[in-house]
Order: structure tokens, then sequence, then C-alpha cells
């Protein structure tokens, strides 16, 4: 059984992943932006299983990427985990493995050596950007937390995750589908481009547009029990089908099914199109967003999702926020079909969903 817990990260993600029998083992996926951590993903992490000492547990905790509506929160529980470490109270949670892939490391699995090429560049951009400064730092704050808790190297992948890694982890099966080669291939040639025009300005400008977090986003294939689900961060979905084509679960013409996907950054047109939806067919489709940043999802999103689907297909599109223009299009688009809608609710800590169940 998989189990997933949304929580409200306004503009971001943060959710749960849950396994085993009676749900003990626990993923906890990005933290969402500032102050979600503190106003609802803390007190969610408190009510899970206890340890033989007594401390919540979490398996693993991963992290698609460091922008801040994903990396904010779990800064924050890294902080707070370290802290108490050095001031010798108890540890508010204990975490067995950190997942999280620095920029540095994956540029360098292509080119070894080129990251320390362009890092004097990189710190000028940092220097004299904020965006570009705020990005680099928080990758850093990230790495040296993780150093602090025993917790670096990604194990049990001993290595940044990237398309085609798999490990089974309590009988949890996971798949690296990004960044898959295609988005590597783009992040070399942002660093050897910087590096080649000896400018700043190289890399300021793909951190600013965000390329770089976005090609560096962390994609994972779970199954479990007969179940199969997609969390795809905030990369593109072109990289996303690149990497299952090339693991072999997209052959053919046929799509893949999925009990859950969770549509990527917020349900952007400009991550998806048509075509990604062609060849992902789930029962649940998992939005989280607020609307209220940004104008997630958009509108064409989940007119292309709606329509890669027959009219008497039978499924669910959840959104972890009420979202007027996205509630007022999705019921439109019902007319004469069978899918339905799924908002949680303002009162609801978080929402809530079992694969398998029948949409």
């Amino acid at each position: 059984m998989l189990t997933f817990d949304f929580l409200n990260a306004r503009h971001g993600d943060s959710f749960l992943v849950r396994w085993g029998a009676s749900a003990e083992h626990v993923m906890l996926v990005d933290g969402g932006p500032s102050r979600v951590y503190e106003t609802s993903l803390r007190s969610r992490l408190s009510q899970l299983p206890r340890n033989s000492r007594g401390t919540p547990q979490i398996d693993i905790v991963c992290l698609s990427h460091v922008d801040d509506d994903h990396a904010v929160g779990l800064l924050a529980l890294l902080r707070e985990m370290r802290r108490a470490r050095q001031d010798g109270l108890s540890a508010p949670f204990a975490v067995t493995r950190l997942w999280f892939n620095s920029v540095e490391e994956l540029v360098d699995r292509r080119a070894p050596g080129l990251s320390a090429s362009v890092r004097s560049l990189l710190d000028r951009a940092a220097l004299n950007d904020a965006a570009v400064g705020a990005s680099y730092a928080k990758g850093r704050a990230i790495r040296d937390e993780a150093a602090a808790l025993g917790l670096s190297g990604n194990r049990p992948f001993d290595g940044a995750l990237a398309e085609g890694a798999e490990r089974t982890l309590d009988g949890l099966h996971v798949t690296v589908v990004a960044p898959d080669t295609l988005a590597l291939k783009k992040l070399d040639h942002e660093w050897r481009e910087a590096e080649r025009q000896a400018n700043p300005e190289v890399i300021a400008a793909a951190y600013k547009d965000n390329k770089v977090p976005n090609l560096s986003s962390i994609v994972l294939l779970l199954r479990h029990g007969g179940s199969t689900t997609l969390l795809t961060g905030d990369a593109r979905g072109d990289h996303i089908l690149a990497g299952l084509r090339s693991g072999g679960f997209l052959t053919g013409t046929a799509p893949l099914h999925l009990d859950l996907l969770k549509l990527p950054h917020h349900g952007s047109d400009r991550n998806v199109a048509p075509d990604f939806f062609d060849s992902l067919h789930a029962d649940h489709y998992v939005v989280s967003a607020d609307g209220i940043k940004y104008h997630h999802p958009n509108e064409d999103t989940l007119q292309w999702l709606v329509e890669s689907r027959r009219q008497d297909d039978e499924y669910v599109v959840h959104l972890t926020n009420h979202i007027p223009h996205a509630v007022d299009r999705l019921t439109q688009l019902q007319h004469r079909r069978s899918f339905k809608v799924d908002v949680r609710r303002d009162t609801d800590p978080v929402l809530a969903i079992r694969v398998g169940d029948q949409p």
C-alpha cells in the first residue's frame, strides 16, 4: 500500500509518501517555501511513527531541487536537527538518509572538474545577482547541514541521483527517471559556455530563468505492491518522457499507466505539452499550488490532461488548494466526462490519497 499526504505548501511542494503493512515507512519529498515548515510540516512530522528512542522516524528525505518553494522547509528541518545536536538536546526527528543533487555534482558526472573550473565565475555571479546568490547559497547550506548530520552521499545510491539509478528500500522500488541524459547535457553546455566566455552572466542567466534548478530536478518512479507513482519535481515534461523511454517504461504508442502522477512544476504550461499527458495516464493527478503567487495550474495544462483521456475514463484531479480559475476550468471540462475533482478543504491539514483506491 502506498499513501500520500500532500500538505498545503502554498505555491510549492511538500508531501509524505508512506508504505509498508501499516504505512510505517516514510519518505518526505520537499519542504515548501517559507513558513510551511513552521505552520504545517513540523506538526505533521511530529505525528509520524516513532523509533525505539521515541523519536519520529523519517526513512528518506528527498529534496527535488533547490528552488525556494521546495527547499526552504527542508533547510529549516535540517537546521533544527543540527541545533538540537549542538545543544545536546534530543533530536526532534530521526532521518535515515537524505537525497539531494547539487548542481556541481551533476556537472562533474559528465565533465569531472568542470564545476571547479568555473567556481570563481559562479561566485561572481552569486555576488552580483541576488537571485543567483540565494539559490547558490541554499544549495551550499543544504550540503553543509547534511554533512554536519552525517547525511551526505545520497545513500544507498552513493552519488548523484540520475537517470537509470535504481534501489529497493524496505520493499519500495525506486527508479530515478531524471535528471536524464538530455538534461545533463544541457547543464554541461551551460557550464562549458560560461567557462569558454569567462563570463559569470552566462551562469547568472541560467539560474535566473530557472534552467539550472529545473534541469537538475529529481524525478522518481516508485513501485510498491503493484502500484506505480511518478513524482516529477519541476522537471520538464520532455525530459521526463525521455527518461522513461530510456528506462524501458514507455515503449511503442501505448501510454504508461500510473496510479498517481504529481504534475510537474505545479501544473505550469511551460513544462509540459499535450504529448506528456498522452503518454502518461493516471488514476490520480495531483496539482500542488495555490494559484496566488503564480498562475498555477495553467488552464491549458488542465485541458491537455483532460483531452488526453476518453470521455468515460474514471480518474481524479486533486488540488492541494481551492484555486478558482482551476476549479472553473475543470468544471467546464467535466461536461459529459467521468472524471472527478478533489480539492483539499481549508480545515484539512493534508490532501490524503491512497493509491489503489478506485477513482
